[in-house]
């Protein structure tokens, strides 16, 4: 798809799709990317990692940890922005950048309570795999999912991703060990899947 004209352009955004663009945290996104996770809560909680004590993942902690970390030359932390309102509607970070000769990161998303059922983590998630194999050099994103979270799963389905395996008690969330499935796209079933596409 062509991208929004220019005078549409966002002028902070890493990547722009139809409907969404991402940007890396900025300090006035910090109320509004509060607002958004608390207002959330009951709806990120059950697949989120239990924070440590004393750290509030739904508040200005979280905004200053992903800000932090997305300095860090092994982690990309973006937030997504609706093109409609130019307002955030969720985040998609790559984490435990690796080079060498793996090339490889992990993918994370969520998105807020009232966005879902629009197309924005589908498009998101494209937009940061272009980013991924494009600006930073990957060769291999993986995701982990938990079995019973059929919308994750049918995003990363939307965008290319294949089931490669089974993680019994991979991650504590919300204090019990859950099970993850590993999904994975490499570059070439990216590139290919969109040449599919076409």
């Amino acid at each position: 798809m062509p991208s929004p004209k220019a005078s549409q352009t966002p002028p902070r955004a890493v990547e722009i799709g139809q409907l969404v663009y991402l940007s890396p945290p900025k300090p006035c996104d910090r109320e509004s990317f509060v607002a958004m996770r608390k207002a959330s809560r009951a709806h990120l909680e059950p697949w989120e990692p239990r924070p440590p004590k004393g750290f509030d993942a739904f508040g200005h902690d979280q905004f200053d940890w992903i800000t932090q970390s997305g300095r860090k030359p092994d982690q990309e932390r973006m937030l997504i922005f609706a093109l409609d309102g130019h307002r955030i509607v969720g985040q998609v970070s790559l984490g435990a950048i690796t080079r060498g000769p793996l090339l490889s990161a992990y993918m994370g998303y969520w998105i807020a309570a009232d966005e879902t059922g629009h197309g924005y983590m589908t498009e998101a998630i494209g937009l940061m795999l272009r980013h991924a194999f494009g600006k930073v050099g990957l060769h291999r994103v993986e995701a982990n999912i938990q079995p019973h979270n059929k919308a994750s799963r049918v995003v990363a389905q939307r965008n290319g991703f294949r089931m490669e395996g089974f993680s019994p008690r991979y991650l504590r969330i919300a204090g019990e060990w859950a099970d993850h499935e590993r999904w994975a796209i490499t570059v070439e079933d990216w590139r290919d899947f969109h040449g599919r596409r076409c």
